[in-house]
């Protein structure tokens, strides 16, 4: 996946959040390249090397088939790192990242149930998966809801950075009152800050040389 072909249009203004859904699974079918993915890793491995983070644990997400794999980065950046798990009700939980592992019912590894915690207070950095993503940060989750309750368990000031390739970061995303937009967005081009609206820093860490 490189590039939007003829055919790739993303659904018109309005259109609901399923249409899109629809439309960014038809997109990411072939699967997104190796050289897509290393590309976003490398760009996240340069952000973390020169943002001048505040100390905190960094989440990251134990990828399905579709989405770029972001677990090279914990060998590349010198950070604490934690990974999510989803129960089989409730909220997501957080763990450590080299705690021992099982595979969900949909296919993606996660931390067993006894795995010890981690507090999501600690959390600094959010590298957060989605279907696609809007340029201002919003961000469409495969319908569960399960990231947008996280997210607002960890600091107001953390970085929630969307990963993703430039392909699917599409105008005219659908959002509702509970969805938690992201700070920044990560692509195959690097990492850059959402501006939020009105230039104000509420609910997002602004960064240096990012």
């Amino acid at each position: 996946m490189t590039h939007r072909r003829a055919g790739d249009a993303p659904p018109p203004p309005g259109a609901g959040k399923e249409a899109f859904r629809r439309w960014a699974r038809r997109m990411r079918r072939p699967g997104i390249s190796r050289d897509q993915a290393a590309a976003a890793v490398d760009g996240i491995v340069d952000w973390f090397a020169g943002a001048g983070l505040s100390a905190g644990s960094v989440v990251i997400y134990l990828p399905l088939p579709d989405e770029i794999d972001v677990t090279p980065v914990p060998d590349r950046v010198s950070r604490t790192f934690a990974v999510t798990r989803t129960p089989p009700s409730g909220p997501l939980t957080l763990h450590p990242v080299d705690a021992p592992r099982e595979r969900h019912r949909f296919g993606f590894e996660q931390p067993v149930a006894t795995a010890p915690r981690v507090d999501p207070s600690s959390v600094a950095v959010v590298l957060t998966p989605g279907l696609a993503f809007g340029p201002d940060g919003e961000r469409l989750g495969r319908g569960g809801g399960y990231y947008d309750r996280f997210l607002l368990t960890v600091p107001d000031g953390a970085a929630r950075v969307g990963v993703t390739v430039s392909a699917l970061v599409v105008e005219g995303l659908p959002t509702d009152s509970h969805d938690v937009p992201m700070t920044h967005l990560a692509t195959e081009t690097g990492v850059r800050p959402i501006d939020p609206p009105g230039g104000t820093t509420a609910r997002c860490l602004r960064l240096p040389h990012d």
